[in-house]
């Protein structure tokens, strides 16, 4: 089927209702709403929901791993230290996912994160947009923040962030509304890039400049850390609205939603294999 991806319908997806719940064999976890996907340095997927955050091998049988009864609307877990953000909540993890410790710092000024995200080549350097503030800018593992960018200067409905290429300081962000943007200037000031709706972003640690997006024509895909994009797959075999995506070369993990499934591409998004669903 062709993306179904209005800007309306994306954003209803994206702000869905919570819930929490379990999976069992070939089954997603059930929720109200899936939020992020994830995948660890050893390989392991990470699927965030408004509910809890799970872990699975092989997308197929799916343990909860922490935060039940929270939001996981942002997985970074692309090196070490791993970070989870959402809603009124920010964790960061020192042992790959084992046990995770809430960060409170006081230079941040609110924890509703609507897009956060940790440089492939420097775990320590990551990014949050805080919700009614604006960017923000940490170096040291989230323990201090700097403001990049004030709220009246971004765009209201970014909903994803990436660190793309080998210069921690170059970002994409992401709305349903407002495409993709670039910065070249750690997240100072932003030019849009793409101006097709845009519901998440992705960047492979191992191929940093290679940057992936869920956008209204497909799978869209940058090899020039996001400087040009061009749509390598329109799902027509998939069902659902894709709402998240994670790339670890050769592989390319999508969720939908209604129905809710995880489908997986050996092939740079060529073509798609249904591994679980509801």
């Amino acid at each position: 089927m062709r993306l179904r991806f209005a800007a309306i319908v994306l954003v209803s997806v994206l702000l869905a209702g919570c819930g929490g719940g379990a999976g069992g064999t070939g089954e997603l976890p059930e929720g109200d709403h899936v939020h992020s996907l994830g995948v660890t340095t050893d390989g392991e997927l990470l699927l965030g929901l408004h509910g809890g955050l799970y872990r699975s091998d092989r997308g197929v049988d799916w343990e909860l791993v922490g935060l039940e009864g929270e939001d996981a609307m942002a997985i970074a877990a692309g090196d070490e230290p791993m970070f989870v953000a959402g809603h009124d909540v920010l964790y960061r993890s020192d042992d790959g996912g084992e046990t995770f410790s809430a960060l409170s710092p006081p230079d941040l000024p609110g924890l509703d994160i609507h897009g956060f995200a940790q440089a492939p080549t420097d775990g320590d350097k990551v990014y949050a947009y805080v919700v009614a503030h604006g960017l923000y800018a940490s170096e040291d593992a989230g323990a201090s923040w700097e403001e990049r960018a004030p709220i009246g200067a971004l765009p209201r409905d970014v909903f994803g962030l990436a660190v793309v290429g080998s210069d921690a300081g170059t970002l994409l962000m992401v709305g349903p509304e407002s495409g993709i943007l670039r910065s070249d200037d750690g997240g100072r000031s932003f030019v849009k890039v793409y101006d097709v709706p845009t519901g998440a972003v992705a960047v492979d640690r191992n191929s940093p400049e290679v940057a992936w997006a869920l956008t209204a024509a497909g799978l869209a895909r940058s090899d020039d850390s996001g400087r040009t994009w061009q749509v390598v797959s329109a799902f027509d075999r998939v069902e659902g609205q894709p709402v998240a995506l994670v790339v670890n070369q050769p592989l390319v993990w999508v969720v939908t939603e209604q129905p809710r499934a995880l489908y997986r591409s050996n092939d740079a998004g060529v073509s798609w294999q249904r591994v679980g669903g509801q």
